[in-house]
C-alpha cells in the first residue's frame, strides 16, 4: 500500500467521529470499528461486539472488520459465531494468521477452527502462471506507472523516487526516457496520447521520492512528454487550495481530455484539452482513496477503484457515483490498478489484502454490477508488491514488487540495484469460472 493511503486511514480509523447515514459505508464502517475498539479497551466487552456487528453489517466484504468481529465474538464467549464468521473470511479468499492470534486462543483445539485455519492457509497457496514477462535489471528507485505503446513496441515505467519515466524498447534494452527536471515531481500513472504525441504522467509531491522538500512535497499536477524524445513539454499543476493532492493515475479519454484519481483529496480531476490546468470534474463522498480508473467499452462509464470503498461507478453524463457490491464470497477492497480488458471485462491489481491478487471481473449486463470474480494470479514469491499494470497484445501486464516498503524512511534513499519483475497474465477470454472471489 502506498504511504499516502497509509496515512489517510490511520486518519479515517483515529478521528474520534460519529456516524451519519450520509457518510459512505465505508467511512462508517471504519468509525464503528474505531469505537468497538475504544470499547475493548475499556473492557466493555458487549459494546465491541454490537459495533463491529455494525460495522460488518455495513461492509461484510472488509477482511480486517470480519477478524474483529470474531474477536469480538470470543471475547463474548460466542464460539460457535467466531467460527462462522471466521469462515466468511476464508471464503473472500484472504488470508489472516489467526491461530497465531492470542484473541483466538479459546478456539485452537476445536476441529471446526482448526478446518478454517486449513483453509485460510490454502488461500496462500500460488494461483496462476507467475509468469514474469521480463525484468528491468539494476533498478534503484521506486517503479510504481507502466504504459505500452503499440506503434514503437515499447513499454514506460514511472519512478516515483528518482522522479522519472524509463523506456523499454522492442529488443529490451531499457534506459532513462525523461531528462532530470525539477518540475516533475515523483512519477505515478502514465498514458499513452498517440494523438497528440504525448505521454501524460501523474506526478505528485510525495515523502519517497528525492529531494521531497517543502517546496515540492505537496505539489501534484499532469505531467507532458515528448513520445518520441521525452523533452518535458511542461506540468499542468493543481492549483493551490490548501489541502494535500496526490495523483496516482490516469485514463485518457476518446476527446483527449486526460482524468486523474486523488487519493489525499475526495476529487477526481480533468484536463481538458489545451487546458492550463486540471479541474475538479466529480467531488463525492465515496472517494475515500481513489486509485486506479478505466473506461468502459463505450466511454460512457468511469470504473473507479477505492482503496478503502472498493470499486465505483461513474456515469459521465450524470456525474453520478454509485458503489459496486462486492458479489457474494468476495472483496473489491483494496485494490489499486484498474485496466479494461479487450473483451470487456475489468482487470483489477488488487494490494491491499493478503495474499495481493489481480483479479478478473466479469460485468454484469447495463455494466452497474459484477457478475463473477475470478483470481488470475495470487500468491508467487516475486509479487510482493504489485503495482499498476497495462494491456499489450491481449495480455495484461504488471509490475510485481514496486518497491514501496523500500523508500518508508524519512530521508529516502537510492536502493541497491535490483531487477523490478514485470508479469505476464493471459486474460480468460470466456466466462471466469474456477477461483471464484
Amino acid at each position: 500500500m502506498k504511504p499516502a493511503l497509509r496515512l489517510f486511514f490511520a486518519f479515517s480509523i483515529g478521528c474520534t467521529l460519529s456516524t451519519s447515514a450520509a457518510e459512505p459505508s465505508a467511512i462508517q464502517a471504519r468509525i464503528l470499528a474505531r469505537e468497538g475498539h475504544t470499547a475493548r479497551e475499556a473492557q466493555n466487552f458487549p459494546v465491541f461486539l454490537r459495533k463491529m456487528e455494525e460495522a460488518v453489517a455495513l461492509r461484510p466484504d472488509y477482511p480486517r472488520l470480519l477478524v474483529n468481529l470474531a474477536e469480538a465474538q470470543v471475547a463474548n464467549e460466542r464460539l460457535d459465531d467466531a467460527v462462522a464468521t471466521l469462515a466468511r473470511l476464508a471464503a473472500l479468499g484472504t488470508h489472516s494468521p489467526v491461530d497465531k492470534t492470542a484473541a483466538f486462543s479459546p478456539l485452537r483445539e476445536r476441529p471446526d477452527f482448526k478446518a478454517v485455519v486449513t483453509r485460510l492457509e490454502a488461500n496462500l497457496l500460488p494461483v496462476g502462471s507467475g509468469e514474469i514477462a521480463f525484468s528491468l535489471p539494476g533498478m534503484t528507485g521506486l517503479i510504481e506507472g507502466i504504459a505500452w505503446r503499440e506503434k514503437t513496441r515499447e513499454f514506460f515505467f514511472g519512478d516515483v523516487h528518482h522522479r522519472a519515466v524509463w523506456v523499454r524498447a522492442s529488443d529490451g534494452k531499457v534506459r532513462r526516457f525523461s531528462a532530470a527536471d525539477e518540475a516533475v515531481t515523483g512519477v505515478f500513472g502514465l498514458v499513452v496520447d498517440e494523438a497528440r504525441g504525448t505521454l501524460w504522467a501523474a506526478v505528485s509531491g510525495v515523502p519517497a521520492m528525492s529531494g521531497a522538500d517543502a517546496k515540492v512535497k505537496d505539489s501534484a499536477g499532469i505531467a507532458e512528454f515528448d513520445l518520441q524524445t521525452g523533452e518535458l513539454r511542461g506540468v499542468k499543476r493543481i492549483a493551490s487550495d490548501g489541502y494535500p493532492h496526490a495523483l496516482g493515475d490516469l485514463a485518457l479519454a476518446a476527446d483527449g481530455s486526460v482524468f486523474a484519481t486523488d487519493s489525499l483529496a475526495p476529487i477526481l480531476w480533468r484536463l481538458a484539452p489545451q487546458a492550463p490546468a486540471p479541474t475538479p470534474f466529480v467531488e463525492s463522498s465515496e472517494f475515500v482513496s481513489l486509485q486506479g480508473l478505466t473506461f468502459s467499452a463505450d466511454g460512457s462509464t468511469l470504473y473507479l477503484a477505492d482503496h478503502s470503498s472498493g470499486l465505483l461507478r461513474l456515469d459521465l453524463s450524470t456525474r453520478k457515483v454509485s458503489q459496486i457490491d462486492s458479489p457474494p464470497d468476495s472483496t473489491l477492497i483494496g485494490i489499486d490498478g484498474l485496466v479494461l480488458a479487450p473483451n470487456g471485462d475489468l482487470i483489477a491489481v488488487q494490494n491491499g489484502v493478503r495474499p495481493m491478487r489481480v483479479l478478473q471481473l466479469e460485468l454484469a449486463p447495463g455494466g452497474d454490477g459484477i457478475a463473477r470474480v475470478a483470481v488470475l494470479e495470487s500468491g508467487h514469491l516475486t509479487m510482493a508488491a504489485p503495482a499498476l499494470g497495462c494491456i499489450s497484445n491481449g495480455d495484461f501486464f504488471f509490475i510485481g514488487n514496486s518497491g514501496w516498503s523500500r523508500f518508508e524512511e524519512m530521508e529516502p534513499k537510492p536502493t541497491a540495484p535490483r531487477p523490478v519483475p514485470v508479469f505476464r497474465t493471459k486474460i480468460q477470454t470466456a466466462a471466469p469460472a474456477a477461483k471464484k472471489r
